[in-house]
């Protein structure tokens, strides 16, 4: 749990690590230049590295310009799939920009494109993963086997990343696709509360969650509604997603090829979660008095540490989502785990662009917008927020939220709050994983048991037949 003092806001609170980049470009120092800025040697003819991803950031093609700049032989071409929307217009006194999710449509577009391209040999040499299964094309021998490149690179650092981040996103003993970045699946609830209930987030279920959530329960007024809700809304297919991404080894075992919903576990879990709306612990509607907000997806560092501070009356913490998993830890996602294309003409050179992406320089740059896998980009980026307020490493002074009227100006942030994010990094072990066919599998089909349309047991049969020819494909 991480426990950093909180104000509460009447409206969701969005990712603020964008405001920083604006001065970013200023404050990353250059790549130094090629000590060969001629030209190509006799043995090292010009090349070009093609990297596939659905949309394109400022990370990648900041990335891009200084890896150029310091490999003049190489060329990194991104082939985007789906531009990147404009960005909103901050309201008047609003110092902060919506991150929008990805449209599903867009997804599905950039999954099928890119796995036809992998399987006829036509893919590029580096691709960016997003909702693509890494371990199916791994099984098939279409992605290059990144953690031999790791152990016979003697210029890789290993020791200075998070490799319990790496070892979460194995297969078979193997890394096939590697983050550069990472979320953190987290709750934000309000301390003074869940303190009281003595929970330990290390090794509680959904189960657990629901039995002391369901003491929280009370209706003063007697009007039929409880005074406080335990969590807030949150859609019945987000929640179901929530719960199989916490546990999605239990219920996929993607190497056997086997899926395992119409097991008693997984329909247990469908009927805990209908459960959760059916006895109230979750509102049909948005309401103020929740005491776990449902979000929970922490993307960058100026979210852990600003969010909490707008919550809860200062009195909020952060804790692990419940699993159904054997794997204890904190839960992680990435949005860019980048693999190589086993068939690529230039797996040296895109090697060499992923251990950039990976370096100090890149990793403590603003425009991650991420977690670094890197400890010192991760401390540079720690280390950055103790500049707030101050005008200084392109924080700049006044920054501050401005929140239907509420504002709250961001303070220099102290020893002790950082040592307290440090710790929830250290403890990133689990691998939120996600399949995004699988995913909208569940979604779609787990609909009509949440509408009490069908049975539990029969939207699970419907579940495990369609996964199952999904993994046989």
């Amino acid at each position: 749990m991480l426990n950093i003092p909180t104000r509460k806001p009447s409206v969701a609170i969005c990712s603020l690590a964008s405001i920083l980049a604006l001065a970013a470009c200023s404050g990353n120092q250059a790549v130094p230049p090629s000590s060969n800025p001629g030209g190509a040697s006799a043995d090292s003819a010009a090349k070009t590295v093609t990297l596939s991803v659905m949309t394109s950031d400022r990370f990648l093609e900041l990335a891009k310009q200084q890896f150029e700049q310091a490999h003049p032989n190489i060329t990194i071409e991104i082939k985007e799939y789906v531009a990147a929307p404009p960005a909103p217009a901050a309201g008047k006194g609003q110092n902060m920009v919506v991150m929008n999710k990805p449209d599903p449509q867009n997804t599905e577009k950039f999954v099928s494109s890119v796995g036809s391209e992998l399987m006829s040999g036509k893919a590029s040499d580096l691709i960016v993963m997003n909702g693509l299964p890494y371990k199916k094309y791994a099984d098939k021998k279409l992605l290059e086997n990144i953690s031999d490149l790791m152990s016979k690179d003697s210029s890789f650092p290993k020791d200075n990343y998070y490799t319990s981040v790496f070892d979460a996103m194995k297969y078979n003993g193997a890394l096939y696709t590697i983050p550069v970045k990472f979320g953190l699946n987290m709750w934000l609830g309000n301390q003074a509360v869940l303190d009281n209930a003595k929970i330990d987030d290390s090794k509680w279920t959904w189960s657990d969650f629901k039995k002391i959530a369901s003491g929280w329960l009370t209706d003063k007024n007697n009007d039929g509604k409880p005074d406080t809700y335990p969590l807030g809304k949150i859609d019945p297919a987000q929640l179901v997603t929530t719960m199989l991404g916490s546990s999605f080894s239990k219920f996929v075992d993607t190497n056997g090829k086997k899926a395992k919903f119409d097991s008693p576990e997984f329909i247990n879990l469908l009927k805990l979660a209908k459960s959760m709306y059916d006895d109230q612990i979750i509102p049909a509607d948005n309401v103020d008095n929740v005491i776990i907000q449902p979000k929970s997806n922490i993307m960058m560092y100026m979210d852990m540490y600003s969010m909490p501070k707008m919550s809860f009356d200062g009195k909020a913490g952060y804790y692990n989502l419940p699993s159904e998993n054997e794997a204890k830890g904190t839960a992680f996602t990435t949005s860019m785990p980048v693999a190589i294309n086993s068939k690529s003409a230039n797996k040296k050179e895109a090697w060499e662009f992923i251990k950039f992406l990976l370096s100090d320089e890149m990793q403590s740059a603003k425009e991650l917008n991420g977690f670094a896998v890197n400890k010192n980009g991760a401390k540079a980026q720690l280390n950055s927020l103790k500049t707030l307020g101050t005008g200084e490493g392109g924080a700049g002074k006044g920054l501050r939220l401005n929140l239907n009227g509420k504002e709250l100006a961001l303070q220099a942030a102290t020893d002790q709050e950082i040592a307290a994010m440090e710790k929830v990094l250290n403890n990133v072990k689990v691998y939120a994983e996600t399949d995004s066919k699988i995913t909208t599998i569940v979604s779609e089909e787990t609909a009509s048991f949440f509408q009490g349309q069908k049975s539990a047991e029969d939207v699970a049969k419907v579940v495990q037949n369609k996964v199952s020819t999904y993994l046989q494909e």
